[in-house]
């Protein structure tokens, strides 16, 4: 949303300068700005007009959305894909808890292809958990490897994911994680090995997925906040990041 003092300061503007003079041609060629990114320019009963700006979205969390200016739309891959969350939510009331469930931006690149490197049945993943606030600074790993990965629906199909299973915590804190290609991701943990404090407000809280090569970030910035020093930290709605990692 644009702030009103942009909006204030442009009427203002307006109001001293008037209207932006027409630009007079005589063919479409005369119109050319030389940039495809704020629309095209024509030609019109001898007056330049633009069309609508390009809208550079490929709708894959693992490219950056760009315009240049010659050639148009440009999505180069990043070094990681930003995902967005419904819910990132730290506890520590009676035990350390952690839960994270993000919105279905976990696709295209940002989901881990069966039978690959980045396959977590055959090779394992990750997630790491960590916070660079002021007075309240932690950064774990926790291991979720291969083992206790296994397959869920068919392959190829609109409903084949991965599940984790770690009930126990055997093998670390991560005791179940859920991952869908185009679905939400769910994933709970528990027990002392998470290792983080809620003694200050961790955000912006980190949060790295790796399967293989594979890097799926989240950030708890611009979402919707909750902090109960010592009991909770809690963020709804969280949009993905900026970059990654």
């Amino acid at each position: 949303m644009r702030r009103l003092s942009s909006v204030f300061g442009a009427v203002a503007l307006l109001a001293v300068a008037g209207p932006l003079p027409a630009r007079a041609c005589t063919t479409d060629a005369d119109c050319d700005n030389g940039n495809v990114c704020d629309g095209v320019e024509y030609c019109q009963a001898g007056v330049c007009f633009n069309r609508p700006p390009l809208v550079c979205d490929d709708s894959d969390p693992c490219t950056q959305n760009t315009c240049d200016p010659t050639l148009g739309c440009q999505f180069p891959a990043t070094a990681g894909c930003m995902v967005g969350a419904v819910r990132m939510k730290l506890g520590s009331r009676t035990e350390l808890r952690v839960l994270l469930v993000t919105d279905d931006n976990l696709r295209a690149g940002a989901f881990p292809p069966a039978n690959g490197p980045d396959d977590p049945v055959l090779h394992g993943a990750s997630l790491r958990l960590y916070s660079n606030a002021a007075g309240n600074t932690f950064d774990n790993t926790y291991g979720m490897p291969g083992t206790n990965w296994f397959y869920l629906g068919t392959l190829g199909s609109s409903h084949f994911g991965y599940i984790y299973k770690d009930q126990k915590g055997t093998v670390g804190p991560i005791r179940v994680a859920v991952v869908r290609n185009g679905k939400p991701t769910k994933m709970k943990g528990s027990g002392p090995l998470l290792n983080f404090t809620l003694g200050g407000n961790p955000h912006p809280l980190h949060m790295e997925f790796r399967f293989g090569n594979l890097v799926d970030c989240l950030v708890s910035g611009g979402a919707q906040l909750k902090f109960d020093p010592g009991i909770t930290f809690q963020a709804l709605h969280v949009p993905p990041p900026a970059t990654c990692p």
